[in-house]
């Protein structure tokens, strides 16, 4: 009876320091997640919008995120190169807009896909 009581004890122990570090990293995942969009977001308006930081900080700003930690700049303003850099290093999130895509540069060589053989 005793002996069971404290197999218990230690397996319980253990299963809920488990279960404790999977909800703190669960917890840790979602909060850099929201950030990345956010600035993903905030990036984005302000590439839209006339230039406005503190509006751009503003809509990034998540929880205890201090205003100072966020950095937001226009390298490139004016001009052709113009793009909104949104980043939180504390967090290691960087967000560039619009990207080179989108402004009419080529990311990348194009890809050609060979056509599929019919079936008999």
């Amino acid at each position: 009876m005793g002996q069971s009581l404290v197999e218990t004890a230690l397996i319980l122990a253990a299963f809920m320091g488990l279960l404790l570090g999977m909800t703190g990293v669960g917890e840790m995942i979602f909060v850099r997640q929201t950030l990345a969009d956010r600035a993903g977001q905030a990036a984005r308006w302000g590439a839209l919008n006339p230039y406005n930081p503190a509006a751009i900080r503003d809509m990034v700003r998540f929880g205890n995120i201090a205003a100072s930690d966020i950095e937001v700049s226009n390298p490139g303003c004016p001009g052709v190169d113009c793009r909104i850099l949104v980043a939180i290093p504390t967090h290691g999130i960087r967000v560039v807009e619009p990207i080179a895509e989108l402004v009419g540069e080529p990311v990348a060589e194009p890809v050609t896909v060979p056509p599929a053989a019919s079936k008999p």
